[in-house]
């Protein structure tokens, strides 16, 4: 066996520090989800003066899958959560999520939930989320003081006299409902059901046939809630336009562009 010299030594434990170091301070662009139950995750949000983020998922749903890829490996989006929030993920297959599923009459996937650090909900969205939907939503639950419940009125109503209100949230409440039609980019629309185990059965035959990304949008119109199966992420209209053609005419699919 051949000895390294004591020079050869020294290049590579100082090779060995650097890598060391540079896997250390590599960005983490991920989420840093609570592993823990609901209830440490409400503690911790309570002894760090943070808000408590709930994403209600499992392991079928493919928007939330969607969600994983996109949304939340956006840098603002980890910036935002990370710093201000406690994050966690409930799955509605274990008993905690399934019990929890229940107490918060949780009806569709992906559902959040954000709680203030006292441990009251202040905000429930039913539906997938952009990244930009995303920072928006986090954002608007987020003051100055920091990690406190934005707005403590029904919107466009008048505050009690007792406690003050910041009328520029209403700014950033609007940038949070207005955030999905501001989109720049465009979507097909290649089916829409009342039924979620229809669309995922739909989401999956697609996936066979086609590489583009898919996902579903939960809607409620009219008292009913409606899924619609969304294919593609394209720039522009134009692009949008000759995938809807190619649909029709190789496959047979009728769609419209969102």
């Amino acid at each position: 066996m051949r000895l390294l010299t004591p020079f050869a030594m020294a290049i590579l434990f100082l090779a060995l520090s650097l890598t060391s170091v540079a896997a250390n301070t590599a960005p983490d662009n991920n989420v840093k989800f609570h592993t823990g139950s609901f209830e440490s995750g409400l503690s911790k949000a309570n002894s760090e003066g943070k808000l408590l983020f709930v994403e209600f998922y499992a392991d079928w749903c493919t928007p939330c899958k969607w969600m994983d890829k996109t949304t939340f490996k956006n840098t603002d989006v980890v910036d935002l959560m990370n710093t201000n929030y406690v994050a966690l993920k409930m799955d509605i297959e274990n008993d905690e999520g399934s019990e929890l599923k229940s107490q918060y009459s949780v009806r569709m996937l992906p559902t959040i939930l954000i709680f203030n650090s006292a441990g009251k909900m202040v905000d429930r969205v039913e539906k997938t989320l952009s990244s930009d939907s995303m920072v928006s939503l986090l954002s608007f639950h987020l003051n100055s003081d920091g990690h406190e419940l934005a707005v403590s009125y029904p919107y466009n109503s008048s505050p009690t006299e007792e406690r003050s209100y910041d009328k520029s949230l209403d700014e950033m409440y609007n940038n949070y409902l207005s955030a999905e039609k501001n989109r720049t980019n465009y979507k097909v629309q290649v089916a829409n059901y009342t039924d979620y185990s229809e669309a995922f059965k739909k989401v999956n035959e697609l996936s066979e046939v086609f590489i583009e990304p898919i996902i579903v949008i939960n809607e409620y119109v009219e008292n009913m809630t409606h899924y619609k199966v969304m294919m593609g992420e394209f720039n522009t209209m134009a692009e949008a336009e000759g995938f809807r053609r190619i649909l029709q005419r190789d496959f047979g699919i009728s769609a419209i562009i969102h």
